[in-house]
């Protein structure tokens, strides 16, 4: 898919490449992602997509282990592109066409944070 003019230029190049070691969910809906060098803090709206296949939502029963159907595609996979739109959705593309789509959905709280290293690098607002 193409994004380019759709995003804002921002430079994720110290993300590309790196793999997905450990998510941990945070109560029912938000998310932890820890890289190799970086974390990626979710606390909006979410969606985990095969191409243009839904897997799993932050929207889906309750009773479903959605931390388990993360863990099983994303574990041990790598960044390959990372997409900002002004709006402040971001979608984070990884190898074997896996996209996790963060959806701004609040005008009063933060969305995400991306840290590269311990550094803050992005706060989506």
């Amino acid at each position: 898919m193409n994004y380019s003019n759709s995003s804002k230029e921002i430079d994720f190049t110290g993300f590309l490449g790196q793999k997905v070691l450990e998510i941990f969910s945070v109560g029912l809906e938000l998310l932890d992602l820890k890289l190799e060098n970086g974390i990626i803090n979710v606390e909006c709206s979410w969606r985990l997509r095969l191409a243009t296949v839904i897997l799993i939502g932050i929207n889906e029963k309750k009773e479903t282990d959605f931390s388990s159907i993360l863990k099983d595609r994303l574990i041990s996979k790598s960044i390959t592109n990372i997409h900002y739109f002004e709006t402040g959705d971001l979608i984070i593309q990884f190898e074997e066409n896996h996209f996790l789509d963060l959806f701004a959905d609040s005008s009063t709280f933060e969305h995400y944070q991306l840290y590269l290293g311990e550094k803050l690098f992005l706060i989506g607002r």
